[in-house]
């Protein structure tokens, strides 16, 4: 049927492996190279590293959504896959720190509560509404004007 079902701490070690930024290749032996050069990151890492949130430059606890830009200086990636990177990111991941950086919602810690919204209902519906809720009074008689009414409004 091509599904498989693994152990889940087996399926969240791989999702770590897949996420951690690539090892450092061992440097060919050149005298001119003295550091060693990056391997290449794939797509999984950089939407990984994407996930995370970049810290303001200050050293303070703001933090912020990254760019193209962080994934050119953190990476190393060239600045086309980089853009490409990062616009299937926004286009296609439901992470929250995606969706803000798509100028959705901001995390809850920064969010402000705003007022609940406005109801959607026409006036009519909204009468109708509670005549209904009025004919289930306890009262006989209010009950009785509820009908009245909305036996007037047809």
């Amino acid at each position: 049927m091509g599904s498989a079902w693994y152990p889940r701490a087996q399926v969240l070690s791989l999702r770590d492996a897949l996420a951690a930024p690539p090892p450092l290749v061992p440097a060919v032996e050149e005298p001119g190279n003295p550091h060693p050069a990056p391997a290449r990151w794939s797509d999984a890492q950089l939407i990984a590293h994407l996930r995370n949130r970049a810290r303001a430059v200050d050293g303070s606890a703001v933090s912020r959504p990254r760019t193209p830009v962080d994934l050119v200086a953190d990476t190393g990636i060239s600045i086309a896959r980089a853009e490409r990177v990062y616009r299937f990111w926004l286009a296609h991941d439901a992470h929250p720190v995606a969706g803000e950086a798509r100028g959705g919602a901001a995390p809850a810690s920064t969010r402000v509560v705003t007022a609940a919204p406005s109801e959607r209902r026409s006036e009519a519906r909204i009468e109708r509404d509670t005549l209904l809720q009025q004919m289930r009074a306890a009262d006989p008689a209010a009950r009785a004007a509820a009908f009245e009414k909305l036996r007037a409004l047809r």
